[in-house]
């Protein structure tokens, strides 16, 4: 008799003790993801004064980037090169086309252009400057410094005729170590090829 109940009460300990396990598991919360996009110039304060231009229509793209960055989760890389993907800090969007939009806000602003498209572009409209830019490296470290490097040219209407280019490269401290100052970073790195774009562009107007 006293095995049997010996029994029966380890059995409702057993019990007790796995329900208290799945409780725990039900009640554990899961981090909440944050998601981001870049940061316009006029939303990093920085717009600076420009001349309009009515006359000239930009079109944006391609814009192409690194595999490695083609993912929804927010790309680090350390010195060493080792990358990672946080899983609960990703952009808001398509990254590329987020920096095409970016880009264009920005173009937009510097020359005081309101005809911006992005590629593919509608059939009616008929760029007189082309943008297209290659992105070679577009990440960071978070308790160092975000990066941007990029080959880019000014091309004519039907994309044959190269007007200027180069290759820029960019390098921007990370402040406050976590992904907000990483992608405010990267914006202020946008920025800055915006406007080498924007000079060049303009050099090219008569």
């Amino acid at each position: 008799m006293i095995t049997i109940r010996l029994r029966i009460i380890i059995r409702l300990i057993g019990l007790l003790l796995t329900c208290v396990v799945i409780a725990g598991c039900f009640g554990k919360q899961s981090p909440r993801v944050t998601y981001y996009s870049l940061l316009t110039m006029e939303q990093l304060g920085a717009t600076d004064a420009a001349q309009s231009e009515p006359d000239l229509r930009i079109g944006i793209g391609p814009i192409t980037i690194p595999d490695v960055l083609r993912r929804t989760q927010i790309v680090t890389r350390d010195a060493q090169n080792i990358y990672r993907f946080d899983e609960f800090h990703r952009w808001a969007g398509v990254l590329e086309k987020d920096f095409a939009y970016v880009l264009g806000n920005n173009l937009g602003d510097l020359l005081g252009v309101e005809q911006i498209a992005f590629f593919p572009w509608m059939h009616h409209f008929s760029p007189t400057h082309r943008v297209i830019i290659d992105v070679v490296q577009f990440d960071g470290d978070l308790t160092g410094e975000a990066i941007l490097s990029a080959r880019w040219a000014i091309v004519d209407k039907e994309g044959k005729v190269s007007l200027a280019g180069g290759k820029s490269d960019y390098k921007q401290p990370v402040k406050g170590g976590d992904y907000a100052g990483l992608v405010k970073a990267e914006s202020l790195l946008l920025a800055e090829l915006s406007k080498e774009i924007a000079k060049a562009t303009a050099a090219q107007l008569p």
